[in-house]
């Protein structure tokens, strides 16, 4: 069997059909990182690879005690950080939603959810600038929850027939969920 190149990133996937009683057990992205957010993210990368590794060349032209702790102090929640910036987004499987920020996560059974509403007012690319556009929201028991699916968002932006794919995709599992 040949396999691609890097082949340990992609999942093994069973050949064949399902059955009726297949479970996805697997998040699912919604919609897939958009051009904006790739560059965003990029770029974000790059910059914390040249501060980390300011900080490790510093760390190692004048070693002592509290250069290791300045380094220690900037790299570990920098690259944490940017390690929830690439998972944030919301993703859906057979167990329910889930909205994942770059601080916190929330899941939601899909018992739980009671519909899924469009809604107007949107982050322009993801920052706190309240604008113009439509953002999905998930009603459930404890109120109303915003998702990533925006339609200004770094993933959709400019790409309203993606965004109305996205609103679709999320409102198919709820109905086929429940």
């Amino acid at each position: 069997m040949r396999r691609p190149i890097f082949w340990f990133l992609w999942p093994a996937r069973n050949p064949g059909p399902l059955d009726a009683d297949a479970v996805q057990t697997t998040w699912l992205r919604i919609c897939g990182r958009g051009p904006w957010r790739w560059a965003f993210l990029i770029a974000l990368t790059a910059a914390v690879v040249i501060v980390v590794s300011a900080a490790g060349a510093a760390t190692l032209a004048q070693p002592g005690l509290l250069t290791i702790m300045f380094t220690i102090v900037i790299s570990v929640p920098l690259i944490a950080l940017l390690a929830r910036a690439w998972v944030a987004g919301t993703y859906v499987s057979d167990r329910g939603v889930k909205v994942s920020g770059v601080l916190t996560t929330v899941v939601m059974p899909w018992s739980d959810i009671d519909v899924i509403t469009a809604s107007p007012g949107s982050r322009l690319l993801g920052l706190p600038l309240r604008v113009a556009g439509e953002r999905v929201d998930i009603v459930w028991r404890e109120g109303a929850m915003p998702t990533h699916v925006e339609s200004l968002s770094p993933d959709l932006w400019l790409r309203p027939e993606s965004f109305a794919a996205a609103r679709d995709r999320l409102s198919t599992w709820l109905r086929e969920s429940t």
